[in-house]
């Protein structure tokens, strides 16, 4: 189970990897039931930036929507 605290630190990480790509748009902490993802906005949704953005990072689900 994953703390907000963990989730915004990996929140932060990606963002800056993110940040420098055309189509990032903005990621949030989000709490499922206890238990923290974040989610990652983006411009356009491909197979190209879904191999880029990890389903995964340090036990913190990253889901990806379309803006």
């Amino acid at each position: 189970m994953s703390t907000f605290k963990e989730a915004h630190q990996v929140r932060v990480a990606l963002k800056v990897k993110l940040s420098q790509y055309c189509w990032y748009a903005n990621s949030t902490v989000v709490s499922n039931d206890g238990d923290y993802s974040i989610v990652v906005v983006v411009k356009k949704l491909d197979n190209q930036v879904r191999k880029i953005i990890p389903p995964v990072i340090d036990g913190i689900s990253i889901k990806t929507e379309e803006k």
